[in-house]
């Protein structure tokens, strides 16, 4: 009876500190979020890419994808309908592709990348 009680106290002061621990984890990333606001740094998943280092990056965010889905195509308006992530990577990619000849054709060397933020 003596190991259970033990048991079930061991269990409680676990589980208690789990919870303190995932407390200051939340409130950890959250202050690491504000301060990476405050000296304008990539996000995370950026920076596993790009590096911390000074640079200068343009981030676009398609908002008529799926307009300019329907305009590229007759078959759009029925495949965003039963596929749509699929129908976004197909968009993307072409996105994609014409700002990278587009920046080519002005002379601008370029690194184009698609990343996808959770």
């Amino acid at each position: 009876m003596v190991l259970l009680l033990v048991g079930v106290l061991g269990l409680g002061v676990a589980g208690f500190v789990l919870v303190r621990l995932r407390i200051q984890v939340r409130a950890l990333g959250e202050r690491a979020e504000r301060v990476a606001r405050r000296v304008e740094a990539l996000p995370p998943d950026l920076s596993r890419v790009f590096g911390n280092e000074d640079r200068h990056v343009i981030s676009v965010e398609l908002l008529n994808l799926f307009e300019l889905a329907h305009r590229e195509t007759w078959v759009a308006r029925p495949l965003s309908m039963l596929t749509p992530r699929l129908l976004r990577d197909v968009i993307h990619r072409r996105v994609v592709g014409r700002v990278r000849e587009n920046l080519t054709a002005a002379g601008v060397e370029a690194d184009v990348r698609l990343h996808r933020v959770r």
